[in-house]
């Protein structure tokens, strides 16, 4: 878990400067040690990012909140939001 805080930092700050909603996928059903990394990327955006997402409306979409999303429901998102 060394490298979650920084790739956190990035993701979001990236997902800012683009103006995109954040989503994090992970397939924590198969894999529980993600737990840990979801649990993170929350207390980072939770913490540093939060108001910020709510100020661009980023969140609007989502509930105003960080989702997680495991990977065959992302998958399915797409399909939605791009019409199949």
């Amino acid at each position: 878990y060394d490298n979650v805080k920084p790739l956190a930092h990035l993701f979001f700050k990236r997902c800012l400067e683009a103006n995109i909603t954040p989503y994090v996928v992970t397939k924590k059903t198969v894999f529980k040690w993600q737990e840990g990394f979801w649990a993170t990327m929350k207390e980072i955006f939770d913490e540093d990012y939060k108001e910020d997402f709510l100020k661009a409306g980023l969140l609007d979409r989502c509930g105003g909140d960080l989702t997680h999303l495991i990977s065959d429901a992302a998958t399915m998102q797409l399909i939605r939001w791009t019409d199949g």
